[in-house]
C-alpha cells in the first residue's frame, strides 16, 4: 500500500509538470496603418480538460485600438455568467478580464478568444498576456499555471505598394496634361 501511495505521488508529480507546459499566446504578425485585422489568442500543450480560465491583454494604445472581443460560444459553452470578452480600455492600452468556461472536454489545442484590432500608428506593439485572477485556468476542478507568452504586431507607417501606385498614376496624369497643352 505504501508503494502505490509514492507511486500515485510520482506520478501526480510528472502530471503536474506536463501540463505545466500549457501556454497561451496569439500569433504575430505585421499589418499597414488603418488596416483592421485579427488575432487568434490560442491555448497550446494542455493535455487535461480545460475548465475554463480568465485573461488579461495590454497593448500598445498609440499604436493599436481593439474594436472587438469574440467568444466562441460552441467551445465555451459555460453561459453567460462564465464568458465575459472583458473591458475594453483603447485610452490604457488594455483589455481586462476575458473569460472562458465550458462543460465540454476542451483540451490540446484551442482558441480562447478573437481579438479584432484597427491599427492607429506605425510602430511595434506588444501583446502582453496575464491571467485574470477572477477567474483561474482550472484542469477537472484543479488549477492550472500555463505559460502566457507574448505576440507583437508589427505596423508599417506607409503601404509601400499603394503609395508607389499612387505616385505612379499622379506622374502619368500630370504628363498626360502637360502633352495635351
Amino acid at each position: 500500500m505504501k508503494n502505490m501511495k509514492i507511486i500515485m505521488f510520482i506520478f501526480a508529480l510528472f502530471l503536474n509538470g506536463y501540463v505545466s507546459a500549457a501556454t497561451i499566446t496569439a500569433t504575430s504578425s505585421t499589418v499597414n496603418v488603418n488596416d483592421v485585422f485579427s488575432i487568434d489568442i490560442i491555448g497550446t500543450g494542455f493535455i487535461g480538460n480545460v475548465d475554463g480560465g480568465g485573461l488579461n491583454v495590454s497593448f500598445d494604445q498609440n499604436v493599436l485600438n481593439v474594436l472587438s472581443v469574440s467568444i466562441d460560444e460552441l467551445v465555451w459553452n459555460f453561459g453567460s455568467t462564465g464568458i465575459d470578452t472583458g473591458v475594453i480600455n483603447n485610452s490604457t492600452g488594455s483589455i481586462d478580464g476575458i473569460m472562458v468556461n465550458t462543460f465540454a472536454n476542451v483540451t490540446g489545442d484551442f482558441v480562447v478568444a478573437t481579438i479584432e484590432f484597427q491599427s492607429i500608428n506605425g510602430g511595434d506593439s506588444l501583446l502582453l498576456f496575464s491571467e485574470f485572477a477572477i477567474n483561474p485556468w482550472a484542469s477537472s476542478g484543479s488549477l492550472i499555471n500555463p505559460e502566457f507568452t507574448s505576440a507583437s504586431v508589427n505596423v508599417s507607417a506607409v503601404p509601400v505598394p499603394a503609395a508607389l501606385w499612387l505616385f505612379v498614376s499622379g506622374v502619368i496624369g500630370v504628363f498626360g496634361f502637360l502633352r495635351r497643352r
